[in-house]
């Protein structure tokens, strides 16, 4: 296990269900303001390690959950959008609502959701390198990423996570560090192969709701990698056109901008912040 949380507390909040949902937090000396980060598939709430202290130092205390099912976030489920936008909802209620919800690709289907079923517990949301719909919705533009995650679907329905994840490793053959590919796939597979599969699928498949978020007036933020193509930017920009903001690209980064760059995402994070804030002062929803 890498040594990276250094003063990151653990937490857990639990579920009536019986769910619990397992938190990273770096708190701020006098916060202005409270942020919870949701993961994309595949990641988890390490994704957001070296953010969180970055946007703590700007005065903004930063929480990040692994969604239910998902590494330490135990539960027999349900795990469709619906329920893991109820999870969000109700962590953000013990966290101290409103917060500002930041998204990352799986992470912003689930997030959108979140805010339409609550607005009020939402100061601003933003999506990073994340879309209106499920892949399958922009199939054209994206075949690359459509061809990978149908694949990987094809392995979740045939073998348990450690089997799937070494399949999608193999084909993928993404170079990077022993130790971190180590970390990554002792993650995945502690997860639940049922919200794996559920994850996946929706994934590929969820419906588009952003004519209901834009309608809920919380202010939004679309943010992504210069060099993302996981999500096509096409895609994002219409997205961004359709909730009033203008999508804004980090450099020096593809997917995980807050992994890949994270000076420059905390920095554009921090400036939405406090524009969000005062959006919502004036204009109170």
């Amino acid at each position: 296990m890498f040594n990276l949380f250094g003063n990151l507390l653990s937490t857990t909040v639990d579920r009536p269900d019986g769910t619990r949902l397992a938190l990273l937090t770096a708190e701020a000396p006098r916060p202005e303001g409270r942020v919870l980060a949701v993961h994309g598939f595949t990641g988890g709430k390490e994704d957001f390690l070296f953010l969180l202290p970055e946007l703590a130092a700007k005065g903004w205390a930063g929480s990040s959950v692994d969604l239910r099912g998902v590494h330490q976030s135990t539960s027999t489920g349900p795990y469709d959008l619906d329920t893991l936008a109820a999870d969000l909802v109700a962590v953000t209620h013990d966290l101290g609502a409103p917060v500002h919800l930041v998204a990352h690709s799986f992470g912003g289907l689930v997030a959108q959701r979140a805010v339409i079923v609550d607005p009020a517990a939402f100061a601003s949301l933003t999506l990073i390198c994340s879309g209106p719909a499920g892949f399958m919705a922009s199939a054209d533009l994206v075949p690359v990423t459509i061809d990978r995650v149908t694949r990987f679907a094809r392995e979740l329905a045939a073998h348990d996570l450690a089997q799937a994840w070494d399949a999608k490793t193999a084909y993928e053959n993404v170079d990077m560090h022993p130790a971190l590919a180590s970390f990554l796939r002792e993650r995945f597979v502690a997860g639940t192969h049922a919200a794996a599969v559920r994850n996946v699928e929706a994934l590929l498949d969820a419906s588009d709701v952003v004519e209901e978020l834009a309608a809920t007036g919380v202010p939004c933020a679309v943010l992504y990698g210069e060099h993302d193509g996981t999500w096509s930017q096409v895609t994002q920009n219409d997205m961004a056109v359709r909730l009033g903001t203008v999508p804004i690209a980090i450099p020096e980064a593809t997917h995980l901008p807050m992994l890949e760059n994270i000076d420059a995402t905390a920095e554009v994070l921090d400036t939405f912040f406090r524009r969000a804030e005062t959006l919502t002062e004036a204009e109170p929803r």
